[in-house]
């Protein structure tokens, strides 16, 4: 999934005072409070949730690209939203692949309990994406890498549904296509992050046109990548935005999660980097130490590898991310 690299809509295809001295003005005698999305019960919650849905995703097979388990897979996001409230389009295109042009196709959603597209028409304030797609590999279905990841998307949808509604319509999912190498390795622009580049390029150039669904970029992104594996070990790339680096080491003490959490010594390529670079949408990459697991892009990449407790921790970690950075 992954290739170790140190570094130091529409286009809907065819194919988002000072007080005086005689005291504050009653605007501004205290601050807001912090916003709070959900505590260890509601993490909880939506884990459960989450390992359901990485069940029946497995159940459809394999995901490698143009496959039939890609394409149930992707239906049953698509259901599981609507069903939630959000709109999803199916971002389609085609791109040249170490094995000839292959299609894909990013998956994006809004939050619009009335079914309205007019939601199209603002752009969201943050993404959160997980891509969809598994590695050509004999035996290998992906369940960190990364059907766990689409399943709490899923589950953090219809979470955001009955609870908070109001950051629901702040927000854009994505699930990636071809986040995975069709070769051996990932090359960057030649090889891999096929969805996340295509996704990137789209929103770059409605940015720079003023144009919908991208009037202006959303502020902030959450990529989510191997986030359920027992034995949790995350470690954010090394250049992670500032301001996003400094709301994860604020989350993970906040919660005591810093055993799980931490700070690879190096960067690497996933989808954060064309949001990063491309889309210039400042993102940060929640993502498992696939360097120092046996079980990367193997047949252990399995069900039994997936476990609740460290889904549990991940979302009660990306919810504080979120909140901080929705406050600011």
């Amino acid at each position: 999934m992954k290739s170790s690299l140190f570094l130091g809509f529409l286009l809907l295809t065819a194919g988002l005072t000072s007080c005086d001295k005689k005291g504050p003005s009653p605007a501004s005698s205290s601050p807001q409070p912090a916003l709070s999305l959900g505590d260890q019960s509601a993490a909880q919650s939506i884990a459960s949730s989450a390992y359901k849905h990485t069940e029946k995703i497995l159940s459809f097979g394999h995901r490698q690209p143009e496959s039939v388990g890609l394409t149930r897979s992707k239906r049953y996001v698509i259901e599981q939203l609507k069903q939630a409230g959000w709109i999803s389009i199916e971002q389609k295109f085609t791109a040249k692949t170490p094995k000839g042009p292959m299609t894909f196709s990013n998956i994006i959603a809004r939050y619009s309990p009335d079914g309205n597209n007019t939601v199209w028409s603002r752009p969201p304030k943050a993404v959160i994406g997980a891509h969809i797609d598994s590695k050509i590999l004999p035996n290998f279905l992906g369940a960190d890498d990364a059907a766990s990841c689409v399943a709490t998307n899923i589950a953090l949808a219809q979470y955001f549904q009955t609870k908070h509604p109001e950051v629901a319509r702040e927000l854009e999912l994505v699930f990636f296509d071809g986040e995975e190498a069709v070769g051996e390795n990932m090359v960057y622009g030649k090889d891999g992050l096929y969805g996340s580049m295509y996704y990137s390029r789209t929103v770059q150039k409605a940015v720079a046109q003023q144009s919908v669904p991208y009037k202006q970029k959303p502020k902030f992104g959450i990529v989510l990548d191997m986030i359920g594996h027992k034995n949790l070990d995350i470690k954010i790339p090394a250049d992670t935005p500032r301001r996003l680096k400094k709301s994860y080491d604020q989350a993970r003490k906040k919660l005591k999660l810093e055993k799980h959490f931490s700070h690879s010594n190096g960067s690497f390529l996933d989808d954060h980097v064309p949001m990063n670079e491309i889309a210039r949408i400042p993102t940060i990459d929640l993502i498992g130490d696939f360097s120092s697991n046996k079980w990367w892009h193997t047949s252990g990449d399995n069900l039994d590898l997936i476990s609740p407790k460290s889904l549990e921790m991940s979302i009660h970690l990306t919810l504080e991310i979120l909140a901080d950075q929705i406050s600011h």
